[in-house]
């Protein structure tokens, strides 16, 4: 009975009459035989190898009437528009670091200088700097509409890749983004369940595949992805807020410093998030 109190996808601790796993969210049954639990994809036991097809059957029979009727659609094209929308957010939050470490460089061998950087308006490379500055602004807020329409049909996507329905509605997907206190939770719930309801059967035919479906049932990186990106949205906002009310050296100066750690992290979430992406939809 060891294996009836975990789960069989990601061995968390589930209660003794539970069909669903708290962790991952997927679907499981007893097995007639040894009481043991398995997956809706298994066909032999692990256990006692009992013969699973007419349990299977029946089971997913029983799911079916309950299954929402929702049209999958594939996320190729998202994906790859979404991963070009990443790399040049990227590259223009690298171009704008470096303006900031410019600005922190003049400033602190300038130090009578009062805050008045050292742009030539006329120059080059002040000009490049502005147009990349304008072009972040408005490829962000592409990318972020590209991002939501991306998320949403991920989602959705769900109903049609597993027997149960998803625990939220796909418009929470983007809503949950935009109500205080619930944006610091409910997208990474959901992102949670893309991650564990997207991923493919298990499959030990190859130490490469099992080791690769194991992998992705850990929901480390996941929390690793949100703890940055919770991070990136306090200290940008506090950037902004500080950097409006800048007047004096110190203050020019430890704004420019914000803005640089700012751009660090955006840059981290930008690349996690590339891997993100790019995993649900394979």
């Amino acid at each position: 009975m060891e294996n009836s109190s975990y789960c069989p996808n990601c061995y968390s601790p589930v209660v003794k009459d539970a069909d669903t796993c708290p962790n991952c969210k997927i679907e499981f049954y007893f097995c007639s035989n040894c009481n043991s639990l398995v997956l809706e994809s298994d066909t032999i036991c692990k256990k006692c190898n009992s013969d699973l097809e007419d349990e299977h059957e029946e089971h997913s029979d029983k799911l079916y009437n309950r299954r929402p009727k929702y049209e999958y659609k594939p996320l190729d094209i998202l994906t790859n528009i979404l991963i070009i929308l990443l790399y040049t957010v990227i590259l223009l939050s690298v171009i704008n670091i470096y303006s900031d470490i410019k600005d922190i460089s003049y400033l602190n061998n300038n130090y009578e200088s009062g805050g008045v950087l050292y742009y030539d308006e006329s120059s080059v490379e002040y000009f490049l700097i502005s147009i990349s500055q304008l072009l972040y602004i408005i490829i962000f807020f592409v990318f972020l509409i590209i991002y939501f329409i991306w998320i949403r049909q991920a989602y959705r996507n769900l109903h049609s890749l597993q027997l149960k329905p998803t625990e939220y509605s796909s418009g929470w997907t983007i809503g949950a983004y935009f109500v205080p206190f619930l944006n610091l939770v409910r997208p990474y719930t959901m992102m949670k369940e893309i991650w564990y309801g997207s991923q493919p059967i298990a499959d030990a035919t190859t130490s490469y595949n099992s080791a690769r479906y194991y992998g992705l049932s850990s929901s480390g990186f996941l929390k690793l992805w949100w703890v940055i990106v919770l991070f990136d949205q306090f200290i940008t906002s506090r950037s902004l807020r500080f950097g409006r009310k800048a007047e004096s050296y110190q203050q020019i100066l430890v704004s420019h410093w914000m803005d640089v750690v700012s751009g660090i992290t955006g840059i981290l979430v930008g690349i996690i998030l590339l891997y993100l992406v790019q995993t649900v939809n394979e």
